[in-house]
């Protein structure tokens, strides 16, 4: 604030001046500006959170059908999911051996179906599983292995 001498004896007047009003509106608009680019960002990394949520939850009920018998594990790639998101996902299943014998691994992996350019969400769940035919093999080895007495 800035004082003014006194004139003809009339009293000080106390003031802004014009350029502490426009350094004051300047900070106040910079200060607005920053304050919008953090809760843009916070908005999108909420929806990035949601969507990566989402694709845990889609992968994990997959494999979780598969185990049950619901499904079967098979080799697909980018089937389209059945959800009541407005953007589509897709899944790829891959069932194969490993490098320990007996054991398979049933991988999911669960994208929303956009452009590269729109940074899709993707989420990608293995489960290890004992192979069906070591097992089964084993249980027709026990049934027959009883009829020899």
């Amino acid at each position: 604030m800035r004082c003014f001498p006194k004139r003809n004896d009339q009293p000080l007047s106390m003031g802004f001046t014009l350029l502490e009003v426009i350094v004051a509106l300047a900070i106040l608009a910079g200060s607005v500006a920053v304050l919008g680019e953090v809760i843009r960002l916070a908005s999108r990394n909420a929806t990035d959170a949601q969507s990566l949520a989402q694709a845990q939850l889609l992968a994990a009920s997959l494999i979780d059908e598969m185990v049950a018998g619901l499904t079967e594990p098979a080799d697909v790639t980018e089937q389209p999911l059945e959800t009541d998101d407005a953007i589509p996902w897709v899944y790829s299943v891959t069932y194969d051996n490993t490098s320990i014998e007996g054991l398979m691994a049933l991988e999911v992996v669960v994208e929303q179906d956009l452009e590269k350019q729109f940074n899709p969400v993707r989420y990608r769940l293995v489960r290890w599983l004992p192979d069906p035919l070591l097992s089964q093999g084993a249980s027709d080895d026990a049934s027959s292995g009883g009829d020899d007495g």
